[in-house]
């Protein structure tokens, strides 16, 4: 997911005095989720209290439809958006998590052609206000990923997966409930009958009902939507409320919504009263005050993982309260096609050749959690092709400068290089900046607050700004079909809107032909096509240049209980079940 875009700070293993393992995904060796000094099995609880959220990563969206980052996917579906399905919660760090009933009565039945999916929402769902959540809320706030110009940031599978057609430049024939542009298309895919919800797909489509786990396919109701000036304007239909207003690069506080029943709910516990999110502090500081665990700090919580600075005290000031599992993410950098110094090829392959991972190794943690990597698809897929990289971990700058040389660019070359802001990423980006201008690049660094970051990686402002973009990734469900498609297939991300997550405009004929081709093949078959795609684009194309997978060390309040990391749904601490002593 972009459920995978989240602020690269990790831990070493031998700091902390733990030994990674091995793990089964494609032959990796990279280390795999292991269980916590404090991820158990949720303990009896009782409800009430409050529970604090301690973040150095600030929010960009709240809107469902906008949602597209783990933390608050995971956060928006277990506080106030119901989906029709979701991953239950789990017992221990890094047990896999099952697909789950949510809003709607089971997980859904498929014809057998795998093109018509129903579900039946049950009775007695509400929302804040006491009225009843409808099967047409569903499908309007489904509709709004279709409004591609308004609604951006967050995921398009609806408009991947319904059968709607496309116009010429591949777009969707309908354009969202604003300008009603082909409605009666979207009404012929998305079909109301009292309780009962029919989507008609484009092709077949087995996975779907692991897609609804998103909060695009969120319910929202019609009379509260304000396009997107409804970015933070929070309307609930689970077991928490916003208190107020949230404010940006601050946070907000969460109340119990006295209209949600657990009758309905087989997932949330919801044992707290009060849920405070303060996201105005840094990834260090809030870490200082989590390994003190002083005052209200006993009862929080945090979804930053810990930075450098604060692993060497993580073993010793915070037994049995972190956890360190595998993160589900991979981070890259995304040249942009439409930029003047990288539509050139050899520009692009030089880019690639010079980039130095041991330097981000070095940056973010060390080698023995944080990995090197070349290819795209994580090593949790069946589907990782593990690419090997073209020049080491240090890269090669004498040979990325013959590439540069080679492209006819006149050297130093300037380029524009984001990333999203931290302590960490600063010191990551200097490393890679040293082995790009040895190469021949005259590198400028562009450091984009979080709350900013991706929003400007999307906007069609941005298109010829910057050169190449930092990003994180992770698998929306356990598919690489949910990778590859979502970051590079040209037809159903990139629009007027801007590139959704292509965020580098890379647009293939070819590429997308092999995108059909793997849709259609099952099994093992398509875990080989998605892994021969990553391996093309990252050495045919340059399209994009992956650089490590690492893994997550989370650490919480002495108070809290039932703190587990669900790697299924997002890869954080699962609200579900946490609770505090009170």
């Amino acid at each position: 997911m972009k459920r995978t875009k989240i602020v690269a700070g990790v831990a070493t293993v031998l700091a902390l005095g733990l030994t990674a393992t091995a793990c089964a995904g494609g032959g990796s060796a990279t280390p795999a989720p292991s269980a916590s000094a404090g991820g158990s099995s949720a303990p009896a609880a009782a409800a009430g209290g409050t529970l604090s959220i301690l973040s150095g990563t600030a929010t960009e969206h709240w809107d469902p439809q906008r949602v597209y980052v783990g933390v608050n996917i995971e956060a928006g579906n277990r506080l106030f958006t119901r989906t029709l399905t979701t991953f239950a919660p789990v017992s221990k760090d890094g047990e896999p998590a099952k697909l789950a009933a949510d809003a709607a009565t089971d997980t859904g039945t498929v014809s057998a052609d795998g093109k018509e999916w129903k579900f039946t929402l049950k009775d007695g769902i509400k929302w804040e206000d006491g009225k009843p959540v409808t099967c047409e809320d569903y499908k309007y706030g489904i509709s709004r990923t279709f409004a591609v110009d308004v609604i951006t940031g967050g995921p398009n599978y609806a408009i991947q997966y319904l059968d709607i057609p496309k116009n010429k430049d591949g777009s969707s024939a309908y354009a969202g409930p604003y300008k009603k542009t082909g409605q009666d298309l979207f009404d012929k895919a998305v079909i109301c009958d009292g309780n009962n919800i029919t989507f008609k797909m484009a092709n077949p489509a087995g996975d779907f009902n692991m897609a609804l786990t998103m909060t695009a396919f969120g319910a929202f109701r019609k009379d509260k939507d304000q396009g997107d000036k409804s970015n933070y304007a929070i309307f609930s239909d689970g077991p928490y409320k916003l208190d107020g207003e949230w404010t940006a690069n601050k946070g907000g506080t969460f109340v119990r919504n006295d209209q949600w029943d657990p009758k309905t709910d087989t997932i949330r516990k919801a044992y707290p009263d009060k849920i405070t999110w303060d996201e105005s502090l840094t990834q260090e500081t809030l870490y200082e005050r989590l390994i003190a665990n002083q005052g209200d700090d006993q009862n929080a919580i945090t979804f930053d993982q810990a930075p450098v600075t604060a692993l060497s005290n993580v073993e010793s000031g915070a037994a049995g309260r972190f956890s360190i599992v595998a993160s589900p993410y991979t981070r890259y950098l995304v040249p942009n096609f439409k930029s003047k110094v990288m539509s050139n090829d050899k520009a692009r392959e030089a880019l690639a050749l010079a980039t130095d991972r041991s330097a981000y190794v070095l940056a973010a943690g060390g080698d023995q959690v944080v990995k090197a990597t070349n290819s795209l698809i994580n090593p949790a897929l069946p589907a990782f092709p593990n690419t090997p990289l073209l020049a080491g971990d240090k890269g090669d700058p004498a040979k990325a400068k013959e590439a540069l040389q080679a492209s006819g660019l006149t050297l130093p070359v300037k380029i524009k290089v984001t990333y999203r802001k931290n302590d960490t990423l600063d010191k990551v980006f200097a490393g890679l900046k040293t082995g790009w201008d040895a190469a021949g690049f005259d590198t400028e660094l562009v450091g984009i607050p979080a709350d900013q970051y991706y929003g400007t990686l999307q906007s069609p402002d941005s298109a010829t700004k910057y050169d190449a973009y930092w990003a994180g990734w992770g698998a929306d469900f356990p598919s690489a079909s949910t990778v590859i498609p979502q970051l590079l297939d040209s037809r159903s991300q990139i629009s007027a809107g801007g590139p959704g997550q292509d965020y580098g405009y890379f647009d293939n004929k070819e590429f997308n032909a092999g995108i059909d081709k793997a849709y259609a093949a099952t099994g093992a078959d398509a875990d080989k096509a998605w892994g021969q795609l990553d391996t093309e684009v990252v050495t045919k194309y340059f399209g994009v240049i992956p650089l490590i997978n690492d893994q997550f060390v989370f650490v919480h309040g002495s108070n809290v209980e039932g703190a587990v990391v669900n790697t299924t749904f997002t890869g954080y601490y699962d609200l579900a079940d946490v609770s505090v002593k009170h």
